[in-house]
């Protein structure tokens, strides 16, 4: 072996010593969960925005739906004065509001969705860090048990200091694949949340654009050929107050 391979083991060694000394199992296990509970507190600052975003679109969605209403009311109000250009233009405006609505109810929906996988993700990952409490506790427990009887068969037994530190390397082995297991779990169930889908900037097209004009450009005349039927029949107009473009 090379002078520099002896070094570099002997430096190896030291460092390994020094971690093991100043590594304390009880302070790494408050650790874990402080990081869990800080885990919890993301996916509730999640809730809390995602809900607040909803309550604006749903507040949107009530706004368009009054105004949807105003327009109607309008476009029967101009044909009953003759005023057919009137009432097609509120009709436009109306069919107008009624696509934004739609597009409002989608993207309801899609908020909806991501809060139920924050609720379940956030019920999850509660459940994971009582059970990580409670077994924190108990291999506290036992870790201090187990360090006092270790000390009482050393000073019986005579056992050498290098036994004791094998021994302590095998706990301190087994708690810290404990506390990764649980670790592993938590960041899981948060991974299952995924990243938020932005469904408020969707990109839409020149030509889909084009088509729902024309669509809504169709749904407005037919509206309004059966409105003024509707007049007509009501006896609330006749053919000659109705005038054409």
């Amino acid at each position: 072996m090379s002078i520099l391979a002896r070094l570099k083991t002997i430096w190896g060694a030291q460092m390994h010593k020094a971690l093991t000394g100043a590594e304390d199992p009880k302070a790494t296990l408050d650790y874990s969960l402080s990081r869990l509970q800080a885990h919890m507190r993301q996916v509730n600052d999640s809730l809390v925005q995602v809900s607040a975003a909803r309550r604006r679109l749903e507040a949107q969605r009530h706004t368009l739906i009054s105004t949807a209403a105003r327009y109607d009311q309008q476009a029967r109000a101009a044909l009953q004065q003759g005023r057919e250009d009137l009432a097609r233009l509120a009709l436009e405006r109306k069919h107008a509001t009624q696509a934004r609505i739609q597009e409002l109810d989608a993207s309801i929906a899609g908020l909806d969705e991501q809060l139920q996988a924050l609720k379940t993700a956030q019920a999850t990952l509660r459940t994971k860090i009582e059970v990580f409490r409670s077994k924190k506790e108990e291999l506290k427990a036992i870790y201090d048990s187990t360090k006092a009887q270790l000390r009482v068969r050393e000073a019986l037994s005579g056992l050498s200091d290098d036994l004791a530190d094998v021994g302590n390397a095998i706990q301190r082995a087994e708690e810290r694949i404990q506390e990764m297991q649980a670790r592993a779990e938590a960041i899981e169930d948060l991974v299952l949340t995924g990243v938020l889908d932005d469904v408020l900037s969707a990109d839409q097209d020149a030509v889909d654009k084009e088509l729902a004009r024309l669509a809504r450009t169709e749904a407005v005349e037919a509206e309004l050929t059966r409105l003024k039927e509707t007049l007509q029949a009501n006896g609330e107009v006749t053919s000659g107050d109705l005038k054409s473009d």
